[in-house]
């Protein structure tokens, strides 16, 4: 690995600290919202050479390593020429790395099988996880009954000062027939809130228990500062909401004086109501993955209600609004008849959910799978986490020629760093010990079409390199994981969603067409946030949602690409999936496929015919308005050029002057 181009460790920060970064107004926006940090030391936000010193290093001290290449690491990250998970970026380098080193992970997945996964759930959602859950019938069968005689009450809050707090949850149990849940001031606390509450009411033991007293005195007030992780303490009413939720779900569908299972209709709610709470806290919009029975009509037909419609005006059913927080996905683990996959596709294209899940094929890929996380790039066990990287194929092309050689030193480079990623001791010792068995890695590529549009690549020469670079992945991997003693990776390589980098990189997202030649780009950010003010004074558009409470802000996006989504059509879109499954994909590439109205049946057929090759994907009409604001939508060229001609350039300065201490939210799940 030639490094002579790289600056001497001891210089990095002072080289690169008078350098702007290299990011559009958009760049910077989804910076300073997802990945930036609050400096206490300096009195303002992180700026990009700190972030990327702090995450690289990091990641760095996992495993020894030579200087040189740490050094290369640093260049291409602050370059944008490579990345680090998105988590590691937010989390890596800080107190909370080393106390949950899950939070470091993009992806994670659990079958819903026992009432301690709610809690591994919940935990995992506060850290910024995202997590896919399987909730089949036979899954929902092995689950313990629950029972609906207890009531359930929350004490007045009165906060205890900050120097009493306890935070760990206890139980006092009062008299024959009452429990006081108190619930402690850590995300363990609430997780072990959540799990204590479902256990009193299905468990044996409790089942004299028919009042439960919820307190949350020591729980820290709404808005005080999460110092260790980042963002702000949402307060006590969350939970309380959350608790009072499943409560209702719980009583709906059990008799009184009964003990019965809930159905997967009520998991699929609880699981969401958990999400929602995380959602509504502030920290990060919590990303789901629901795996749904392909024989379960009622939990495939969960959002169909989620709005209804009054003079065309569409309106949330706040009863059912948790439904929005997870992507939902059919588990096939057979080939569907015309007949049902006709009927698949029609949902779809009414509602844009839910997604194709193949079992069958997956299984082929890695014989332990049991599903998928949120963005579906990534097969896993039941508690399995699997962290990514990224090479950004666009930052390799010079002259309209790709630079090969420094691109596979770089896919080398994102491979050894993944490995890395695994040294780690997870928290939760059933997550570990599948994490250690498996060893999975994911590498990941964006920019492509970016990069083959300006080259002229051929299909012939696309398939060559994405060889070239699956196999340099895979080579550098088990070479370095011998080194280490320890076992191979069981996959490598995938194609994640690539959405947040990769516009911070200004480059097309993962394998997907850019969506138009000029299209309105739309980020939600929390309603009147010093970021979205920022913007707002420099001539951006700030829509307010107020059926969710958030401001959407519009960037105007022009492609430098030939081909869009549009263009290329759904085929070509679906075709594109097919070869970087067979020549680059370890794990599953995460695609979306926009399908204009005339595709539909084409699609249908197309998805028949190749049925064995596909392991999930997600499908959405083009030009949809089935959710309000979809985060991408076509405009024209004059449309885009009045709204350019409204905006300013900001700098990093005002960014920070405007947002001040106010320490924004991580990102998603896989970025």
């Amino acid at each position: 690995m030639d490094c002579d181009k790289c600056p001497p460790a001891c210089t990095f920060t002072e080289k690169y600290k008078g350098i702007p970064s290299p990011m559009s107004n958009l760049g910077k926006f989804i910076y300073y919202k997802s990945y930036s940090r609050w400096n206490s030391g300096k009195n303002r936000m992180e700026r990009w050479h700190e972030t990327v010193k702090r995450s690289v290093e990091y990641n760095c001290s996992l495993v020894k390593v030579e200087e040189k290449e740490k050094l290369m690491l640093l260049d291409n990250m602050f370059y944008m020429r490579q990345f680090l998970a998105g988590r590691t970026l937010w989390i890596g380098g800080t107190k909370m790395a080393s106390i949950s080193p899950m939070s470091n992970y993009n992806c994670a997945f659990i079958v819903l099988d026992d009432i301690d996964c709610f809690m591994d759930i919940f935990y995992l959602l506060m850290l910024g996880c995202g997590v896919g859950v399987r909730i089949l019938k036979d899954d929902s069968y092995k689950m313990s009954p629950f029972r609906s005689d207890f009531n359930i009450i929350h004490k007045d809050y009165e906060p205890v000062p900050k120097h009493k707090r306890i935070t760990n949850t206890s139980l006092e149990f009062i008299g024959e027939n009452t429990c006081i849940v108190k619930v402690g001031d850590s995300r363990e606390g609430w997780a072990n809130s959540l799990d204590f509450m479902l256990k009193l009411i299905s468990k044996n033991e409790y089942r004299f228990i028919d009042k439960i007293v919820f307190d949350y005195d020591n729980v820290r007030p709404k808005g005080e500062r999460l110092e260790t992780f980042g963002g702000f303490a949402s307060g006590h009413e969350t939970l309380l909401e959350m608790f009072s939720k499943i409560s209702s779900i719980v009583k709906m569908r059990i008799p009184t004086g009964s003990l019965q299972k809930l159905m997967p209709i009520d998991l699929l709610d609880i699981v969401n109501i958990v999400g929602e709470n995380v959602s509504a806290g502030g920290v990060r919009r919590s990303a789901e993955m629901i795996i749904i029975d392909s024989s379960d009509n009622e939990c495939i037909s969960s959002k169909l209600d989620i709005y209804r419609y009054d003079e065309e005006k569409r309106i949330l059913n706040r009863a059912l609004a948790h439904r929005r927080i997870s992507n939902n996905s059919v588990y096939y683990s057979s080939k569907p008849s015309r007949q049902r996959l006709h009927d698949h596709m029609s949902m779809i294209m009414e509602n844009g959910e839910p997604g194709i899940l193949n079992s069958a094929s997956a299984l082929k890929r890695k014989p332990t799978f049991k599903g998928i996380n949120p963005c579906a790039e990534v097969l896993l066990d039941s508690r399995g986490v699997c962290n990514l990287t990224t090479v950004n194929l666009m930052a390799f092309v010079k002259n309209n020629s790709l630079d090969v050689k420094p691109l596979c030193t770089a896919q080398r480079l994102s491979a050894r760093a993944a490995v890395r990623m695994n040294s780690a001791t997870l928290e939760l010792s059933k997550w570990d010990n599948i994490k250690k068995r498996d060893q999975s890695i994911g590498c990941s590529l964006t920019g492509w079409h970016d990069m083959v549009s300006v080259t002229g690549m051929n299909i012939k020469s696309q398939i060559s390199l994405l060889k070239k670079l699956r196999d340099t992945a895979r080579k550098e991997a088990f070479e370095y994981c011998r080194s280490l003693g320890r076992p191979l990776p069981d996959l490598v390589t995938t194609i994640k969603p690539e959405g947040t980098l990769s516009q911070m990189a200004g480059a097309s997202q993962g394998i997907h067409y850019p969506y138009a030649k000029y299209y309105m780009r739309r980020i939600r950010v929390h309603c009147k946030s010093p970021l979205s003010e920022a913007f707002k004074s420099h001539g951006y558009t700030v829509i307010n949602d107020p059926s969710e409470d958030l401001d959407i802000i519009e960037f105007p996006v022009k492609s430098s690409s030939k081909i869009t989504a549009y263009s290329a059509g759904a085929i070509r879109q679906l075709e594109n999936y097919s070869m970087f499954m067979r020549h680059y994909v370890d794990h599953n590439c995460s695609v979306t496929i926009s399908v204009k109205k005339d595709e539909w049946n084409a699609v249908s057929d197309w998805i028949w015919a190749n049925w064995d090759e596909i392991v999930a994907i997600s499908i959405m009409p083009y030009g949809s308005s089935y959710y309000p604001f979809m985060p991408c939508e076509a405009i024209s060229k004059e449309m885009y050029e009045n709204a350019i001609s409204k905006i300013k350039d900001i700098s990093e300065n005002e960014i920070e002057s405007a947002i001040g201490c106010i320490q924004p939210s991580p990102g998603s799940c896989c970025y």
